[in-house]
């Protein structure tokens, strides 16, 4: 599975502090994705059908906007699974030792924002990437849509 090393690099008490965020499974990846989906049209977000069932490539189209449909309890649980990808280097001086995140490993709301956006850039980013390459008129498409789509 594809891991990325992520230090917090902005002014204040998180400076230097480094993540190591790892992409979940495939299968984990679009369900986890279908999950939100589903939670975001509860919550009233107008999603066409396809886009619904289409898993992490219908969430990559729309974006981390998406989880301003959310109920608080959708939100936590999608919010949470996303964040056990990720892990904390205490220790810069052994870059390979990694623990579980804590609540205290976070000083600043900031730093829990950026590196949640930059986990769940990790899961879609390679979706859009790839349809750019490929399909180059789906790319297109799915930019349009995640443009056009209402936000909370």
């Amino acid at each position: 599975m594809k891991t990325l090393d992520y230090t917090h690099s902005k002014p204040g008490a998180d400076n230097g502090k480094s993540f190591r965020l790892t992409r979940m499974d495939a299968f984990a990846a679009d369900q986890w994705a279908r999950h939100c989906l589903q939670a975001a049209i509860r919550g009233g977000a107008r999603i066409g059908a396809d886009l619904a069932q289409a898993g992490l490539a219908g969430l990559a189209s729309l974006g981390i906007e998406i989880f301003g449909f959310m109920d608080e309890a959708d939100l936590d649980k999608a919010l949470n699974r996303l964040m056990q990808c990720v892990t904390i280097r205490p220790d810069p001086n052994t870059p390979d030792m990694t623990r579980a995140l804590i609540a205290a490993d976070f000083e600043e709301p900031e730093t829990l924002g950026l590196v949640r956006s930059e986990v769940f850039r990790m899961h879609v980013d390679f979706l859009l990437a790839a349809a750019h390459h490929l399909f180059p008129v789906v790319a297109a498409l799915l930019h349009d849509k995640a443009h056009n789509t209402p936000t909370a």
